[in-house]
């Protein structure tokens, strides 16, 4: 019980780090790169990124469940809830993985991305949500176009004010005609892509494999608990029962003699 109980302290530690890396900084990552992804394909595959994050969150009830269960008196539906916890984690997990193949396809044949993109530019001046996205991408990114600043002349004669470093043309009316990064955006996306899916995966599958060794020490300590309970209560032996028999003194000799004298008479 004693060794369980270490173990499953120091799986909980790693969960508590593990979870609260992997979720934070993948939704960090989904917010800044769906703001200028999310007008293309990959909007379903970056949804998928949620599935992540709350598993990645569940490892905060279940560290504190893990910390909890050894010492507490209700250990076994501690135990249980814990395992519950685990197991929805995993499968969570799991899933997210097998989904984040859409996104590891877009950096394996990156024309499908960049046929993506060349349509959300040719809605750049009627779509809000496409200036706004490719205005972002390209400030942060520091890039210009698709595959280079020229993509931009086929939709409109001058380049947006992204691709000189500002969000809206200057004070005085001045447009974007040289830029600052002649090279495109797509190169560099899919950079950022590859590398968020690769730190991803690798947090995923470390957290999996401590998710599975807290799980089976779980179990180990849930089964123990029982056998030794059932030990206990055959060993235990039964208390006699001890009946309490209540009944009248019996007279002695020296009460009988003193009953047979007689009593004077009084004058």
């Amino acid at each position: 019980m004693r060794s369980s109980g270490l173990v499953l302290f120091a799986c909980a530690g790693l969960l508590l780090s593990g979870g609260a890396i992997l979720g934070g900084s993948t939704a960090f990552t989904l917010l800044r790169m769906s703001y200028y992804f999310w007008t293309t394909d990959l909007g379903v595959e970056l949804g998928s990124i949620v599935l992540f994050i709350t598993g990645a969150f569940l490892c905060l009830p279940s560290c504190w469940l893990a910390t909890l269960a050894p010492y507490h008196s209700k250990s076994v539906s501690i135990l249980a809830t814990l395992m519950l916890l685990l197991t929805t984690s995993i499968l969570l997990l799991s899933t997210g993985m097998s989904a984040i193949t859409g996104l590891s396809k877009a950096v394996r044949e990156p024309g499908a991305l960049n046929a993506s993109m060349l349509r959300a530019m040719a809605h750049e001046s009627v779509d809000p949500a496409v200036r706004t996205a490719f205005s972002a991408m390209q400030i942060e990114l520091r890039c210009c176009g698709v595959q280079s600043y020229a993509d931009w002349y086929q939709h409109r004669r001058v380049l947006p004010p992204s691709c000189c470093g500002r969000l809206l043309n200057g004070k005085n009316g001045e447009q974007c005609t040289s830029p600052m990064h002649t090279g495109g955006c797509l190169r560099p996306a899919l950079a950022e892509i590859r590398m968020f899916i690769n730190s991803v995966c690798v947090l995923a599958s470390a957290i999996i494999i401590v998710m599975a060794s807290t799980l089976f020490t779980a179990a180990y300590t849930l089964v123990s608990n029982a056998l030794e309970r059932k030990e206990s209560r055959a060993l235990k032996i039964a208390q006699p029962l001890r009946i309490a028999c209540l009944h009248p003194t019996l007279p002695t000799s020296e009460m009988q003699q003193s009953a047979n004298v007689p009593i004077p008479p009084q004058i």
